[in-house]
């Protein structure tokens, strides 16, 4: 009678197998958080430049006055645009849906400071806005967790 060979691996290299497995698993999960962090830092990053486009979009829609140069209000978001030459500071709060507010809400998430900056006072000058969106809201600015800054010029003649 013929004997046959067995063909299997042995209980050394299925230990090995196994080792190599569990040392994969285990850094692809210990990346798991990092990844996480970081999709949530793009969500964050990308709301502050949505909101940013918006208020631009709203300065920009805004009306030139009559006569050229007087202090006006944006339409959408009720931003007190100065007069030419003069300078001011408005401050708005949004939630995570783009919901705005003129105060901190309990579902406020970001803080839009909008500055305006003196132009010289010309008689046909730009108004210039420096744009600034800082997350959390209760966080100051220097200890944000998130921060995204715009400077526009916008001709309001």
């Amino acid at each position: 009678m013929k004997s046959r060979a067995r063909h299997a691996f042995s209980l050394i290299e299925v230990t090995l197998a196994l080792g190599v497995a569990a040392t994969s698993l285990l850094v692809i999960f210990s990346l798991l958080p990092i990844g996480l962090q970081t999709n949530q830092r793009s969500i964050e990053q990308t709301v502050a430049a949505d909101i940013l486009s918006a208020v631009v979009a709203d300065l920009r829609a805004t009306a030139p006055t009559n006569p050229p140069g007087i202090g006006t209000t944006s339409t959408q978001f009720r931003i007190n645009i100065p007069a030419i030459g003069s300078t001011g500071t408005t401050t708005l709060f949004f939630n995570g849906a783009g919901q705005y507010a003129t105060f901190p809400q309990t579902d406020s998430r970001y803080r839009v400071t909008i500055r305006f900056v003196s132009n010289g006072g010309g008689a046909r000058t730009t108004t210039f806005a420096d744009l600034q969106v800082t997350w959390p809201v209760k966080a100051a600015s220097a200890t944000a967790q998130g921060m995204a800054e715009m400077f526009a010029a916008f001709d309001r003649n």
